[in-house]
């Protein structure tokens, strides 16, 4: 099952696994946020699953977008989340991102899509 917005591809794996990947130059606002948690949800039936985030095209993450993804609606689609960061940039989103917000639910960065697919199905 699959889903696309101008910059995001949401898709179900077959492992039930919520994968999220961002087009190239992605720039992440507050409403992009809301929308991506709204379609994720639908995607997911609003039972949370563990997801897979690609974080590796977005160049940028508004403050409000970041608070919204570690707050209470958005944790209402993932069991635990791992982000994929590659770029200089997507590692200081992605490290910021968890050292200023705090996400509700496990959360980690991978540089590597395997390793973070590894510990999606660990239990």
């Amino acid at each position: 099952m699959q889903r696309k917005t101008e910059t995001i591809t949401f898709t179900i794996l077959p492992d039930n696994i919520l994968h999220i990947e961002c087009a190239p130059n992605t720039i992440m606002t507050l409403d992009e946020g809301k929308e991506s948690t709204r379609i994720g949800g639908e995607l997911v039936n609003h039972q949370p699953l563990p997801m897979l985030c690609d974080l590796t095209n977005v160049v940028r993450m508004t403050h409000d977008c970041r608070q919204h993804f570690a707050g209470p609606e958005h944790a209402k689609i993932f069991s635990k989340c791992a982000l994929i960061i590659r770029s200089p940039i997507a590692k200081i989103i992605g490290n910021f991102f968890l050292g200023a917000n705090r996400p509700l639910r496990p959360t980690r960065l991978f540089t590597d899509c395997e390793e973070g697919l590894k510990w999606l199905k660990k239990q």
